[in-house]
């Protein structure tokens, strides 16, 4: 039981290294709209509001006046565990390890523009996003088993996980002439995270909290009609984690009288703290109008995980990247269609290493929609993506017995809509 526990707790104090909901680095997130789902490239964008996000500085190239911009997405989630294990081993719960945990991710972003300047604000998720339910455990239950002294504990046994790093986004931009913009902002991020577990008597639930804040930077260039450039960068959040144990079972000898699994074997106590910085991220785009109806842009978003202070960890982790292209089409005046493409590379590369709930596997994504301008004033977008991660597979090292094979599967469907209200 303890190794299951210490297991547990690994999964605790690792969780803040992968997310949820995929579109990102290990721990930054950057599916905020449904604009961004049916094209995966915004970084260059200039055409709707959630650009507040995505290429701040040219929020001054939008409408004049009020835009305020809403979208919801819909993940539905298909992760896996695929655990062989040799004859002379008992079956130790499930061979095919699996949470369907959907997710809902809303976004809002509101601009405000007039002659040079425009102000700009967003609200969204900018890490982490969701919830894995392993209802009948996962790898890490299943290693804790072979571990264990005496019996298995199946089938009384479960993991579920669930992270949200709330974004708040205000600042404004500036154009000193037609090519050039330039912008300011500033990010307060909450973060929370939650993991319980628990087999047959024995439970386990913590909760850690934390916020801190960041600054943004942003240039817009259009050196004509045909082209446009964005930059964004996203300075580190210094973020500090405190734990808060609202669940926890008493341990039996040779802990001390009155030891909890939290404190005996995490290692995590109510009120402690320990680094999780939201790292610095640096956002490139271009956007080229082919012909009049036809526009393509490429984007690279960059991750500087190595640079954040995760208390040790971002030492197994390398810099992390999504690169893409999209395509847009005018069919009329009213409709306009997409596709995009867009390969991320997380920065882990051993799924030896990868956390067996949410493992950090590369990922292509190819998404598309339509915009339909209602009126004037009143312009919607629906969008439909899907995540094809690279399935990985290993064989655990000792002190595993030899002949173990666990495969990790994932795949995300993501269906969105938005709604873009100009006045």
């Amino acid at each position: 039981m303890k190794r299951f526990f210490t297991c547990i707790g690994g999964l605790l104090l690792s969780f803040a290294f992968v997310s949820v909901v995929y579109a990102g680095a290990i721990d930054n997130r950057t599916n905020w709209s449904a604009e961004w789902v049916r094209t995966l490239n915004r970084n260059a964008a200039t055409d709707y509001a959630d650009i507040a996000m995505y290429n701040p500085a040219g929020t001054v190239k939008l409408h004049e006046g009020f835009t305020l911009n809403g979208s919801v997405q819909f993940g539905m989630k298909d992760y896996a565990n695929n655990v062989t294990l040799p004859g002379f081993i008992p079956n130790l719960g499930c061979t095919k390890c699996e949470s369907d945990e959907p997710s809902i991710i809303p976004g809002f972003f509101g601009v405000y523009n007039k002659s040079k300047w425009s102000l700009f604000g967003a609200f969204a998720n900018v890490a982490g996003g969701g919830k894995v339910d392993f209802e009948q455990g996962s790898w890490t239950t299943i290693e804790a088993q072979l571990g264990l002294v005496g019996p298995p504990v199946l089938p009384q046994q479960q993991i579920t996980g669930e992270s949200f790093y709330l974004g708040y986004t205000l600042g404004a931009a500036y154009a000193f002439n037609d090519m050039f913009s330039f912008s300011v902002g500033l990010r307060y991020v909450d973060a929370s995270r939650e993991i319980s577990g628990f087999a047959q008597t024995y439970a386990l639930d913590v909760e850690e909290e934390g916020d801190g804040w960041g600054g943004i930077f942003g240039a817009n260039i259009a050196p004509n009609d045909k082209l446009n450039i964005g930059i964004r960068y996203e300075t580190k959040t210094d973020i500090d984690l405190e734990a808060t144990v609202k669940q926890d079972t008493s341990v039996s000898p040779p802990y001390p009288a009155g030891a909890t699994l939290a404190g005996a074997l995490l290692g995590v106590t109510n009120g402690q703290e320990r680094p999780r910085d939201l790292p610095a991220v640096l956002g490139l785009g271009a956007s080229y109008r082919l012909t009049p109806k036809l526009r393509t842009e490429v984007n690279l978003t960059y991750y500087f995980n190595e640079d954040a202070n995760w208390g040790g960890d971002e030492d197994d982790a390398d810099n992390g990247y999504d690169i893409g292209i999209a395509f847009e089409y005018n069919f009329t005046d009213k409709i306009i269609g997409s596709i995009g493409y867009m390969y991320t590379k997380y920065g882990m590369d051993d799924p030896a290493d990868m956390l067996s709930e949410n493992p950090e596997l590369d990922v292509n994504t190819i998404g598309a929609g339509i915009a339909y301008v209602i009126n004037e004033k009143i312009h919607t977008n629906f969008s439909i993506a899907n995540s094809f991660y690279k399935d990985e597979s290993f064989s655990p090292s000792a002190p595993m017995p030899p002949g173990i094979t666990v495969e990790y599967e994932k795949n995300i469907l993501f269906v969105a809509v938005g709604v873009e209200y100009r006045f």
